[in-house]
């Protein structure tokens, strides 16, 4: 049994993810690497943002996506070619039992209600917190290969199709129908 982390621990431990860079970037030879807390920080946002258009509740699916690569602290980023040999979701229940041991029952029961919440996609937010760690790795693309644009649609292609939820097809294709940079003149007053 491992020994049991405090509140503190944890907290520095939830810190690695800082430093973890995403691996699935590297099979697209996109040099724009982005750390897991990178990821997961536009994940939370676009998740809060699908649960608002879908009447969910954005609390909840905000913190589904905060959590969701939470095990990636010991078990590292972990690109779905990697994911498919491993015996899922086994591995991350273990880890995030193991994170929370030692943490103050209330923050314990919540984060591991959450966690396995985000694994069973059993609710509408975590189907929503979902969509939005998929939308939020499409926009990466889109941001990443702009100026490679036959290998940008096919990665859009195939992360498109995972996307399953009407708010989040409908962001989707909001997405599709916007340039990474057209943002900055709509912001910019004359």
């Amino acid at each position: 049994m491992p020994e049991q982390i405090n509140t503190a621990d944890f907290l520095y431990e939830v810190g690695v993810l800082k430093r973890t860079a995403r691996t699935g970037w590297a099979l697209a030879r996109i040099a724009n690497r982005e750390s897991v807390a990178d990821h997961v920080f536009r994940t939370a946002v676009i998740a809060m943002t699908l649960a608002v258009t879908a009447g969910a509740d954005p609390d909840r699916t905000a913190a589904l996506a905060l959590l969701h690569d939470l095990p990636e602290t010991r078990l590292g980023d972990m690109h779905h070619r990697t994911r498919r040999y491993l015996d899922e979701p086994k591995p991350f229940r273990r880890v995030i039992d193991d994170q929370t041991a030692g943490l103050p029952a209330p923050v314990r029961d919540l984060i591991r209600a959450r966690a396995a919440q985000w694994l069973d996609q059993d609710t509408e937010e975590a189907r929503l917190a979902r969509d939005a760690d998929v939308l939020d790795s499409l926009l990466h693309v889109r941001e990443s290969l702009a100026d490679r644009p036959e290998l940008c649609r096919r990665w859009e292609d195939y992360l498109a199709a995972s996307v399953t939820t009407d708010a989040g097809r409908s962001l989707l294709a909001e997405i599709r129908a916007t340039g990474p940079d057209d943002w900055w003149p709509r912001t910019v007053s004359g």
